[in-house]
């Protein structure tokens, strides 16, 4: 199994202007999303990232607020998922609802995840859930 990140960019998708029920329909389809990798055994963990939240390290005493350059760059959301190869990582990519939006959804690999035999039980734990 080959493991992978999905970093979700908002680009144009203006979430100030959306309607409670447009809110709500994107909810929906993320639970939906969420749903289907759950099923199949291939989400192992997600995570809502604030925009205006977060800080850059740099070395020395350097700390600048905000770790992107523009809003439209920021990542506002992370998944790690399994996958047989990167095909199938790009089809479970390709059904993320920020696309329909004009979001944009940036696959990268994970070349060694160091906490996998850890994480095994906390995984399955959650799948039966």
């Amino acid at each position: 199994m080959n493991y992978y990140v999905l970093l979700l960019r908002r680009e144009s998708i203006d979430f100030a202007a959306y309607s409670p029920e447009q809110m709500q329909t994107l909810l929906a389809e993320f639970d939906a999303w969420n749903a289907g990798m759950i099923g199949k055994q291939r989400l192992i963990a997600s995570a809502n990232l604030p925009v205006n939240k977060g800080a850059t390290v740099r070395p020395g005493p350097l700390v600048s607020d905000g770790p992107y350059s523009e809003a439209k760059e920021a990542v506002t959301g992370l998944f790690l998922i399994a996958a047989e190869n990167e095909a199938e990582a790009r089809t479970i990519a390709s059904g993320c609802p920020f696309l329909s939006r004009c979001g944009s959804v940036e696959l990268r690999p994970v070349t060694q995840l160091e906490f996998e035999d850890a994480a095994g039980p906390l995984v399955e734990a959650h799948a039966d859930a």
